[in-house]
């Protein structure tokens, strides 16, 4: 378990955690991407970009 980066609610993680992973907070729906497994950090992910077909 870990904090919400956005509201600092307690956010429940599963055991098999890979860095690059996009969990949701449940309390603020915030979408947040895991940096780091050991212990685990959670940042802001990053907000999907239109590539305008390239």
């Amino acid at each position: 378990m870990t904090e919400c980066v956005e509201c600092g609610a307690d956010v429940t993680l599963h055991d098999d955690l890979e860095v690059g992973e996009i969990v949701d907070c449940t309390t603020c729906g915030a979408e947040l991407e895991v940096v780091e497994t050991e212990p685990p950090v959670l940042e802001r992910a990053p907000e999907l970009e239109e590539d305008w077909g390239e």
